[in-house]
């Protein structure tokens, strides 16, 4: 038995409409596709491998930021490593000035003056910033590590002087009466009660607002190193030990004999402080070697982790090229249907 059936051109136009705007989307993708160079929908295009690429780009996104930093870093090595350039260069004007007054080539005053120079150098280089932060202050990188010695009122580092001067001989060291103190008790004096005022407790107490605690960063993600000196450091002790003998103990007025006392001692603090400023600027190149270093590891992961994300993700501009010309031309033949599905009426038939 022959039965009949009914097509509707209402319900082909509807059909003929969903493929238009299929093929119209997959244009858009072959369109995008070809203008990134990579999947227009990653998740859709690799499905479970999606969570490799994902995980590459975190791996990515982790050790670009921590080369970023590594460049935040240096910045702040190489200005801590200018400073100590320049202390080097005072302390050793100073040791030269010492040297001479031995021999009586350099004057009380030039040598008061040279001390002065120098922990005015010192203070100024040990409380230089970058950024907003100190570079000498450790942890406390917000805060000023060093008072001015010669401010007004007197810093707590010149009362300190003081005070333990009186103690000793009872006498300020601006009284012209100093000149009566012997060699010997200068001597005692600086290797006991003022000695004593730059141990490491009565530094960070009086002298020094810096953290023992130097800055440490991660350089690489499996490394954390320190990357910084503090002002709490021994050589930067003595350094300001040996200005202050000459600067802070009424020099200018002692007598000879105790003068050379001071001097004797001065010099020999100072010229190891030099090489212990030697020391601190090494340990700080080393540690801009192994951060340049970790640069060079992390620009070779870089590299690969590129290639291996574009692997994934890069499409073949070959292929999507033939797909995009394949869709235009379907897309062409939808138009050209749904304009003759549209056009279709039954009075054309009636009129038959």
């Amino acid at each position: 038995m022959i039965s009949s059936s009914f097509i509707s051109s209402a319900s082909l136009t509807s059909e003929t409409r969903k493929s238009i705007a299929r093929l119209q989307s997959q244009l858009v993708d072959a369109q995008k596709e070809l203008a990134t160079g990579n999947h227009a929908d990653i998740g859709v295009s690799l499905g479970a491998t999606a969570g490799v690429s994902v995980s590459m780009r975190q791996d990515m996104d982790q050790i670009q930021a921590i080369q970023t930093s590594n460049k935040l870093v240096l910045n702040r090595l190489t200005a801590s490593q200018s400073a100590l350039d320049t202390i080097s260069k005072s302390t050793s004007s100073f040791l030269s000035s010492l040297i001479s007054a031995q021999t009586a080539a350099t004057s009380q005053d030039t040598l008061v003056q040279s001390a002065k120079s120098g922990m005015q150098t010192l203070q100024d280089q040990l409380n230089a910033s970058l950024d907003g932060q100190h570079l000498f202050a450790g942890t406390n990188s917000d805060v000023q590590p060093m008072e001015d010695f010669f401010s007004t009122p007197p810093s707590a580092g010149a009362q300190a002087v003081t005070a333990a001067f009186v103690a000793k001989f009872g006498i300020s060291p601006t009284d012209p009466a100093v000149s009566n103190i012997s060699p010997s008790d200068m001597s005692d004096f600086l290797d006991n009660q003022f000695a004593d005022l730059f141990s490491a407790a009565n530094w960070s107490a009086t002298w020094s607002a810096a953290s023992d605690k130097p800055v440490s960063n991660r350089i690489s993600r499996n490394q954390v190193i320190d990357t910084s000196v503090t002002a709490n450091n021994p050589t930067f002790r003595s350094m300001t030990e040996a200005f202050a003998m000459i600067s802070g103990l009424g020099f200018a007025n002692l007598n000879s004999g105790t003068q050379q006392v001071i001097i004797s001692k001065a010099r020999d603090m100072t010229a190891s402080v030099t090489g212990g400023i030697t020391q601190v600027q090494s340990a700080l190149g080393v540690t801009q070697q192994r951060i340049s270093d970790a640069n060079d590891q992390i620009d070779s992961q870089v590299t690969f982790l590129t290639k291996s994300i574009d692997n994934l993700e890069q499409i073949d501009p070959a292929a999507v090229t033939t797909q995009l010309a394949q869709i235009s031309t379907a897309l062409q033949a939808a138009y050209s249907l749904t304009s003759q599905i549209n056009n279709l009426s039954i009075l054309d038939y009636i009129g038959k």
